[in-house]
């Protein structure tokens, strides 16, 4: 599989199975000998919450990128120092379907993720992030527990 992936994607918000996951994927990146990238995504929702609190674009964009920021060095720290080279991306929208939409441009993503992420009730509400990825991504999926 390794000739087939050419990058390990782990979606990160912040929770202990986010950090699982990046740990797996890190370990996947070295075995495989391809990057890891960090993926955060601001939710929508929070976007528009914002948005009512009369912020501008550049202070919601602001606020996404501290956000993002806190997420990252929380996964850098628990992976500590390693020879995989780690980039980092962010998006704003819907977290399932911005992780889809970024495997529909590159099919050699492998992307591993974290079972739940910080927002349980979000799952009862819309269902869980991991299984619409699962279910509508164009690259392969690892569901870590």
């Amino acid at each position: 599989m390794s000739e087939h992936v050419k990058e390990i994607m782990v979606p990160v918000d912040g929770s202990d199975n986010a950090i699982r996951a990046a740990r797996f994927g890190l370990e996947m990146a070295d075995a495989m000998s391809v990057p890891l990238r960090l993926f955060y995504v601001f939710p929508a929702a929070s976007v528009e919450v914002i948005g009512m609190a009369g912020m501008s674009r550049a202070d919601i964009d602001q606020a996404a990128q501290a956000s993002a920021q806190r997420a990252f060095d929380k996964v850098r720290d628990a992976l500590g120092e390693t020879s995989v080279e780690i980039g980092q991306d962010t998006s704003i929208g819907d977290p399932a379907e911005e992780i889809i939409r970024y495997t529909e441009d590159d099919h050699s993503v492998l992307v591993i993720m974290g079972r739940r992420g910080l927002s349980r009730m979000q799952t009862l509400l819309m269902g869980s992030v991991s299984d619409k990825v699962a279910r509508h991504a164009q690259s392969p999926v690892t569901i870590v527990t």
